[in-house]
């Protein structure tokens, strides 16, 4: 089992089976999955070497009850034309705290603006770079906390939890994975509260492989339980059923997406909204470098720069490209 912040880092070695050779002919099968899962489970030599058997498209989980109160509607459709842009967010967070005196905030805080980013390699051809969308998050979480749009919980303290059942915070961009393992988890008296829309960006976030071992004895069998956690219809339709669990599957995902709904979510039919979202997520293939890089370099300068610890863009700028080359002496960094 490969997690998505590591699986290139492991893709290459040589005790993972290729699953794109006979008898498996894993090449004839993937193309039943979303292309952003896809990207990832290739070698560089083009193999197929794990299966991703989970599709993780986010989107904006909103509280239903505070929607009404301050955007007049809790129709999925309209809370997403409302919040369509970074700017409308803003503007409705900048609002509410005031109306509300502090108690309510549109986000819970500045990883919520960074998460919709995630997945932008950081290395090419071997060289370190610097996409603008990391750039320009930079800016938008001073401004998100200048205008007191964020409530400044961190994520998964207690705090955070205790906001979703106690409606202190309007939105919170998270994957589809988030709706039974977040949601459900930490406000389980909440449920028909909460909705989907759609928010500025399409994004992706987490996701887990399957690999086979190279020298394992016991090939057929691995095979037959990849091929079963990834391509049985029948199961995969069980899974989603029981555990609000949407798969890689796209056949199995569209076949579902006209009737599924969840309580939780106020009977919103959210096998749709995920499909429409896993659609438009953009395809990147990772790089080995770009977990340590985006966690532990990228978000502390942007930690330091939302504490006016930096005070400019290219102080920031400098200070990752400085990181990057003590971390990765083999990377190239102008």
């Amino acid at each position: 089992m490969l997690e998505n912040g590591n699986i290139r880092e492991l893709i290459d070695v040589p005790y993972l089976e290729n699953l794109s050779a006979a008898p498996y002919d894993a090449n004839k099968l993937i193309p039943e999955q979303y292309p952003f899962v896809q990207a990832n489970e290739k070698d560089s030599e083009g193999n197929v070497k794990a299966l991703g058997y989970q599709a993780t498209p986010g989107g904006i989980y909103y509280r239903r009850d505070l929607a009404k109160q301050y955007l007049g509607t809790d129709d999925p459709e309209e809370v997403s034309k409302q919040i369509d842009s970074w700017d409308k967010i803003f503007d409705i967070g900048e609002r509410v705290a005031k109306e509300s005196g502090g108690k309510v905030h549109a986000l819970a805080n500045w990883n919520a603006i960074s998460v919709s980013y995630e997945g932008i390699p950081w290395v090419k051809d071997n060289k370190l770079v610097i996409n603008d969308a990391y750039l320009k998050v930079l800016d938008m979480v001073r401004e998100a906390r200048q205008r007191h749009v964020l409530a400044e919980f961190d994520d998964g303290s207690a705090g955070y939890a205790a906001s979703m059942q106690k409606g202190e915070v309007m939105f919170y961009p998270g994957a589809s994975w988030a709706l039974q393992y977040t949601f459900k988890a930490n406000a389980p008296d909440t449920s028909g509260k909460w909705g989907l829309a759609h928010g500025p960006a399409s994004f992706s976030s987490g996701g887990t492989y399957i690999a086979m071992y190279s020298k394992s004895k016991n090939k057929d069998l691995a095979w037959k339980f990849i091929h079963f956690y990834n391509f049985d219809h029948e199961f995969l339709t069980e899974l989603a059923h029981d555990q609000d669990y949407f798969t890689s599957n796209r056949v199995v995902d569209d076949q579902l997406a006209p009737t599924l709904t969840s309580a939780y979510l106020g009977n919103q039919k959210h096998f749709e909204f995920f499909s429409e979202e896993a659609k438009n997520v953009p395809s990147y293939q990772r790089t080995p470098f770009d977990t340590v890089i985006n966690n532990d370099i990228y978000k502390n300068v942007l930690q330091l720069y939302l504490n006016n610890k930096m005070k400019t863009k290219e102080e920031a700028i400098q200070r990752i490209k400085r990181d990057v080359k003590l971390r990765y002496p083999e990377l190239e960094v102008d």
